[in-house]
C-alpha cells in the first residue's frame, strides 16, 4: 500500500454507506438481571470512603454486572469496564452512601488484560486476532496456502475465512467489505442464533449454515474436535475467544451509551497480515441528535501502510457534506496526501456528495504509531462501579 489514492478508495465506500448500514446487532444482551437493593445491614460492605480494597470477579454478568467478593462479602455490581471471572482487581471506595462507588484502579492478577489496556498502546498489534494468527500460520506454506499434511476440515476452514474477511487489494474498492466483514467475524453469532432459534421450521439448516460462515463459531467448534485441538493450542484458542467477547462487551456497552462501535480489521497485504482499527460513531442517544436534530455520522480508520507509515483518517458526515481529515508522520507523505485531494474528492462528489473540508496535519511517529481508536470509546473517569447489596 504505497498509494494515499488507495488509502481514499478504501475508506469512501466505507463512510458513503454508513448512515444505510445497521450495526445494531453487533452483540445482544444476555438475559437482564432484576437487582433490588436491600436493606440488611449485615450485607453492607466494611469499607471507608478513600479506602483501598482488594476484590475477585466470581462471576461475570454481561452485559453491565458483575459478582464481586470484597472483604469476604459477595456483590452485584453495575460496572462500565469490562471484568472477567477470576480477576484480581484493586479499587478505591469513593462513597458509601447512599450507594457504594468503586473506581478500579487497576486488574492486579487472575486471566488477562481486560481490552482497554489490550488495545492502548498498541494500535496494530492485532488484537484479538493475533492469537488466532499466532497458530494458523506455522501450520501454512509460504503465501497463505493451506500446507498438506494432516490439516483437519475445521482448522482449513477456520483459516479460509480469516482469509475471506481480511481486507486484501481486491477488497478496497467494495463497499460490501465491511458488511461481509461484520457478518463473518464473530462479532454478531449471538444475533445470528437467536434468529436461527425464533425461525422456527428450518432452524437447525440456518444453524449449521451460519457455523460455517462464523469465525467465532468456527473456533467454537475447533475446541470440541480432539483432532483440531491437537494442532491448535488450547491456551492460545480460549484467548482469541475470550478476547472476542470482550471486544463484543466493549461495543454493546459504548453503542448503548455512545452510539459508538469499534472493529479491529485484519489486513492480508503481500501474504502478510497486518491490522487496522476501525470506528464507527453513529451519534450519543442523548445528544440534540436524539431530539429530531441532525444526526452526524462519523467513521475514524487508524492503519499502517507498508510505504507511508501510520495513518488516521477522520471522516464526518452531516447531510450530504463530509469532511476528511488526515494525519501522518512526515512531509513528503503529507504532500503525497495534499496532491491526491482532487481524486478524493471527485471520488466523493461521484455519489452525490459535497466535500466541505479536506485536511492532511502532520504528528510524530511515536505518538501516532501508539495511538489507539480505543481511547474514543473509554472514559477514563467512567472506570467506576456501583454496589447493589
Amino acid at each position: 500500500m504505497t498509494n494515499p489514492n488507495l488509502l481514499s478508495s478504501l475508506f469512501t465506500p466505507w463512510a458513503l454507506n454508513l448512515k444505510v448500514m445497521s450495526i445494531d446487532h453487533i452483540l445482544i444482551p444476555s438475559s437482564k438481571v432484576d437487582l433490588h437493593t436491600k436493606k440488611d445491614s449485615a450485607l453492607r460492605l466494611p469499607v471507608r470512603k478513600n479506602e483501598l480494597v482488594e476484590g475477585r470477579v466470581v462471576k461475570s454478568i454481561p452485559p453491565h454486572h458483575a459478582l464481586l467478593e470484597i472483604k469476604g462479602k459477595q456483590v452485584v455490581a453495575q460496572i462500565k469496564v469490562s471484568l472477567r471471572q477470576g480477576d484480581i482487581a484493586s479499587f478505591k471506595v469513593q462513597e458509601v452512601n447512599p450507594q457504594y462507588i468503586l473506581k478500579l484502579v487497576e486488574v492486579t492478577g487472575g486471566q488477562k488484560p481486560v481490552v482497554g489496556g489490550l488495545l492502548r498502546g498498541g494500535g496494530f498489534s492485532g488484537f484479538p486476532y493475533r492469537f488466532l494468527l499466532d497458530i494458523l500460520e506455522p501450520l501454512m506454506t509460504h503465501g497463505g496456502k493451506t500446507a498438506p499434511g494432516n490439516l483437519t476440515d475445521i482448522v482449513v476452514k477456520v483459516w479460509a475465512l480469516l482469509q475471506e474477511m481480511s481486507l486484501g487489494p481486491d477488497k478496497v474498492q467494495n463497499p460490501r467489505f465491511l458488511h461481509s466483514f461484520i457478518l463473518n467475524s464473530g462479532m454478531l453469532l449471538e444475533h445470528k442464533l437467536k434468529s436461527a432459534f425464533l425461525s422456527g421450521m428450518g432452524a437447525r439448516n440456518q444453524i449449521k449454515a451460519l457455523i460455517g460462515q462464523d469465525l467465532k463459531a468456527l473456533v467454537l467448534g475447533a475446541l470440541s474436535d480432539p483432532k483440531s485441538m491437537e494442532l491448535f493450542s488450547a491456551e492460545s484458542t480460549k484467548h482469541f475467544l475470550d478476547s472476542l467477547e470482550q471486544l463484543q462487551f466493549l461495543n454493546l456497552s459504548a453503542m448503548e451509551d455512545k452510539g459508538k462501535c469499534l472493529f479491529i480489521i485484519p489486513m492480508y497485504w503481500g501474504n502478510k497480515f497486518k491490522f487496522a482499527q476501525l470506528l464507527i460513531d453513529l451519534g450519543d442517544k442523548s445528544g440534540s441528535q436524539a431530539n429530531g436534530g441532525d444526526r452526524v455520522f462519523r467513521l475514524s480508520l487508524l492503519l499502517d501502510m507498508s510505504s507511508l507509515g501510520p495513518v488516521r483518517a477522520d471522516v464526518s458526515i452531516l447531510r450530504k457534506v463530509i469532511k476528511i481529515d488526515f494525519v501522518v508522520c512526515n512531509e513528503e507523505v503529507q504532500r503525497l496526501f495534499d496532491n491526491s485531494e482532487d481524486y478524493l474528492r471527485n471520488g466523493v462528489e461521484k455519489h452525490g456528495f459535497s466535500v466541505q473540508q479536506i485536511t492532511c496535519v502532520l504528528e510524530e511517529y511515536n505518538i501516532l504509531a501508539e495511538t489507539s481508536l480505543i481511547d474514543d470509546i473509554i472514559d477514563p473517569g467512567e472506570h467506576h462501579i456501583s454496589l447493589i447489596i
